[in-house]
């Protein structure tokens, strides 16, 4: 029996602990625990989502399946992890080094005292594969997306192929620069992405503030930092943390409530549920049919494209650089990391891993063949490397690592609120203004709390703000 102190809690499930799972709970849970019962679920048997880890069988240490990288200008997840007390989990670098086959490494990095969007003209004269016509061309389009609104429709219905075409950017400067940028940073190449995420990459995560182009990498194990770490806060705030608990279904009850069934039979009664699922998983969800038609375009979700990506898992007998990351040009391989967690000193081996976004043509590739060809690349650019052994291997790839953000996809995301006045949707592939980032999914979070809030007549929860932008920067950069 429900006791009457229990009765007096509003009942949240929460579907699904990545980011947007675990954002979602914390808002909810921080200032309200004694108005909520907050019950987060998670099929796997850490949170995270597709932000995870695999446990080496050579040694039993853990791995990333694919190396997760945040920007400065990445507010909201940097908000998440500050009121967790977990602001030391993210390494910052100021500073990239950028290789390219047939030329010198080059250094890119943000002026200290020019302000923004100048910092970063140095930056890119320092780009030794560019040459001096693609680097005029570059500052042009760059100037003309600065002068564009960011909610223009031209924007959302173009590609940024076609975009920069129209904007007299050459084969080879597309090549070189924009599909660099955008395939790294959006995880799917400029013939396909939207030019409207082109430019929230361009001008919010380069040109609008200082240090919002500065890289953040975890320095310990996604699976730690996600799977053992946050989950504790979240329990510390009152959370209902349930880890290997699948859910088989969501229906509706009495009085504007829910039923969630589990596959091992256990039913809970929840009076707002949070699906925080990827977009193929949601319409597996709803096996009633009118409470699929209440949730606009539910039969289209599954429809959104991915766009797969990579992690090449190399153990080398030797060290081959100093750098603790690197971006390649004109290669299969994007990026490489070098292992930030772990003591070379005590280990006989050395862990790089080699990160492809956009991996789809790599579907006709063996093992063999990938590994081969980015060795190659490796031995090309990093003297150490060419008396390297290669100890072992690993290839990861998620098919359905990020939603690829086409502009046909932008009509698809939904809002957070369905037409079911006790469901909300959470998740990066929501309407959040952010491609498939983590940042999108933090933010998905907190717009799925505020739904919550707002039902049950509690003061609303914000995302955080965006990096402050100087006065020539609000001159020259169109809302």
């Amino acid at each position: 029996m429900i006791s009457h102190e229990e009765q007096s809690f509003r009942r949240v499930v929460i579907i699904g602990g990545g980011l947007a799972g675990i954002s979602a709970a914390e808002s909810l849970a921080r200032d309200h625990r004694n108005f909520f019962r907050v019950t987060l679920l998670e099929s796997k048997r850490f949170l995270g989502g597709r932000a995870g880890s695999f446990c080496d069988s050579g040694n039993q240490e853990v791995f990333d399946y694919c190396q997760h990288v945040a920007m400065g200008c990445c507010t909201n997840l940097l908000g998440l992890l500050r009121r967790f007390e977990l602001s030391d989990a993210l390494n910052r670098f100021e500073r990239l080094t950028f290789f390219h086959p047939l030329t010198e490494p080059s250094c890119f990095t943000a002026s200290k005292w020019l302000p923004a969007p100048f910092h970063l003209s140095n930056a890119l004269r320092s780009l030794r594969f560019l040459n001096p016509s693609q680097k005029r061309e570059i500052r042009l389009a760059l100037f003309r997306l600065m002068r564009t609104p960011s909610g223009s429709p031209t924007l959302a219905k173009s590609t940024a192929y076609d975009w920069l075409k129209e904007n007299r950017q050459g084969e080879e400067t597309i090549h070189l620069f924009w599909d660099v940028i955008l395939t790294s940073a959006l995880g799917e190449r400029c013939r396909r992405v939207s030019m409207a995420s082109a430019r929230k990459v361009f001008i919010d995560g380069f040109a609008a503030a200082k240090g919002a182009s500065d890289v953040l990498i975890p320095n310990r194990p996604l699976r730690t930092l996600f799977g053992v770490e946050m989950p504790a806060k979240l329990s510390e705030l009152g959370v209902d943390v349930r880890c290997q608990s699948r859910v088989q279904s969501i229906e509706g009850a009495p009085n504007d409530s829910a039923i969630i069934r589990l596959s091992d039979g256990t039913v809970l009664n929840a009076d707002h549920v949070i699906c925080a699922v990827p977009w193929h998983s949601v319409g597996r969800l709803f096996n009633d049919s009118r409470l699929a038609n209440a949730i606009e375009n539910v039969s289209l979700f599954a429809s959104i494209p991915s766009s797969p990506i990579t992690g090449v898992h190399l153990w080398l007998d030797r060290k081959i650089t100093e750098l603790p990351n690197a971006v390649f040009v004109g290669t299969l391989s994007q990026w490489l990391f070098r292992e930030p967690f772990r003591d070379f000193a005590e280990s006989s081996t050395h862990y790089y891993q080699v990160v492809i976004s956009a991996s789809h043509s790599m579907n006709q590739a063996t093992h063999a063949e990938i590994v081969d060809q980015v060795m190659a690349e490796l031995r090309h650019f990093f003297p150490e490397a060419r008396g390297a052994k290669l100890v072992r291997d690993r290839l990861v790839t998620d098919p359905n690592s990020v939603f690829s953000i086409r502009p046909e996809v932008h009509s698809l995301r939904p809002v957070t609120q369905t037409r079911l006045p006790w469901l909300s949707l959470a998740g990066d592939w929501t309407q959040t203004g952010w491609p498939s980032t983590m940042e999108g999914a933090v933010i998905s979070g907190v717009h799925a709390a505020a739904s919550v809030l707002q039902r049950s007549g509690l003061p609303l929860v914000f995302p955080e703000p965006e990096l402050p932008r100087g006065w020539i920067a609000k001159l020259l950069i169109a809302k």
